[in-house]
Formats: structure tokens, sequence, C-alpha cells
């Protein structure tokens, strides 16, 4: 079980909108060739899910969710705060790794996850990104800045959306969320 404090320890309630930090969840980054076919069955069989080849795309299957974030690049991120061991980071280190097939790298500690849920959750986004919100699906992702941090954005709906955000910047962007939060 993953032992991180979180960075932010709150949340905060404004008029049409709740933020808060999730608890620290495992996730991967996985680098592979998608026209590898030992890559892409190993990595299926391992997942239960064929991993998804558009940028932005977002796969849901029992307690995992695998984000596109790059050709030949994903993010595996645990839905779970149950499921954050190391059997699954260890099956696919061992299967993939270690056979020259891709990279597996743990960056449960390097990122942290902010949640906006509420109908002023987009609202706050568009004050400081130059990223058109209107034109993300729901269930989709996309890498854009955020007050000039670099930050993954998973929009499930309109009122539901969780922020990538590096560790080091977490503060940094908590603080300027909750004062824009002010004005909505």
């Amino acid at each position: 079980m993953l032992e991180i404090n979180s960075t932010i320890n709150e949340s905060r309630n404004f008029n049409n909108l709740l933020m808060e930090e999730k608890t620290p969840i495992l996730k991967l980054n996985l680098r592979g060739k998608i026209n590898n076919n030992d890559f892409t069955s190993n990595v299926g069989k391992i997942l239960g899910v064929i991993l998804p080849v558009e940028v932005g795309s977002i796969v849901s299957k029992g307690y995992l969710s695998i984000i596109t974030t790059g050709p030949n690049e994903w993010i595996i991120i645990s839905n779970s705060k149950e499921n954050n061991d190391y059997q699954l980071e260890n099956v696919l280190f061992e299967t993939i790794s270690k056979n020259n097939l891709g990279a597996v790298t743990n960056i449960t500690d390097q990122f942290t996850i902010f949640s906006l849920v509420g109908s002023g959750a987009l609202e706050i986004l568009s004050k400081s990104s130059p990223f058109n919100f209107d034109t993300l699906p729901n269930n989709f992702s996309a890498q854009t800045l955020l007050n000039n941090i670099d930050i993954t954005i998973v929009k499930k709906d309109n009122e539901n959306i969780d922020l990538l955000v590096r560790r080091s910047f977490s503060n940094h962007l908590w603080c300027w969320l909750n004062d824009s939060a002010r004005f909505l």
C-alpha cells in the first residue's frame, strides 16, 4: 500500500465548485510501440483491455483507467485507493521492460490529482489556459498549460474534471485555483 502524504490536506467548496486533492493512487507511465504485436498482446493480457490509440482517449476497466498521452505513451491510473499495491507495476516491468518491449515507470510520487466537481469546473480552467475546453469531449483528456503549469486534464463530464499536476507545482496550482474560484 502506498504511504504518500497528500500535498494539500483540505477540500474547498465554493458557490458551484468543490475542489480537493484525491487520495494518492498508483500511477504508471507505459511506453512502447503500438505496432509491436508482442508489446500490445502482452499489455492486453495483463491489463485485460486493448490499449487506446487516439491521443487523449481514455479506457477504463475494473479498477484501472488508461489515458493515451502521446503516440506510444500511456498513463495507467488506479481508480481505487484499495488497489495501490505494486503487483501490477512488477508484472508489467517483468513482462515489458525486462524483455525490451517498452518501458514501465512508476510516476505515483511525481504527480498528484486535483478533483474539480461542479458547474464552475470548466469556467475556472478557462481563466488561465489557452485551451478551448468546449472542444474536449466527455471521457477524454488533454495536456495544456494552466497558469503556466503543465497539466493533464481528464474530463469525465462538464462538471467532473481531474487535473494531473506535478507534485512540485501542486501547491502553486492549488493556491491559484483557490484564488480564482473566489470569483465564480
